[in-house]
């Protein structure tokens, strides 16, 4: 790689950024706040409470796929769900680990409906 400013700077080692007030020739590093310890014992005896932690207000529930509509559907008419319309379930690869890499391939395609 040939030189060139952008080579020497990524080989330069960066120096730490700390945060440094100074104040009539008197250097100053900015303290970073530490957490406050308190005793349990010491606060259920002044009458407080130790509340639990919040509820996490975004609740990251995936919508259910159209296979699992689908399937759910069949489940609950199955007298009047068209013949022709056949569901295979889907395997997950961990289902898939204990077999052997040999057998895998033929269990899938004997799985698979023709």
């Amino acid at each position: 790689m040939r030189p060139s400013p952008a080579r020497l700077a990524r080989q330069v080692p960066k120096p730490l950024k700390t945060k440094v007030q100074v104040f009539r020739g008197v250097v100053v590093q900015e303290s970073t706040p530490t957490p406050r310890v308190l005793r349990r014992a010491n606060i259920l005896a002044n009458g407080g409470s130790i509340l639990p932690a919040p509820v996490p207000q975004a609740v990251d529930a995936k919508p259910p796929t159209l296979l699992e509509t689908l399937m759910a559907k069949q489940r609950a008419a199955p007298e009047s769900w068209p013949p022709n319309l056949r569901i295979e379930p889907t395997i997950s690869r961990a289902t898939w680990a204990p077999v052997k890499k040999g057998v895998r391939s033929k269990l899938k395609r004997m799985l698979k409906e023709a």
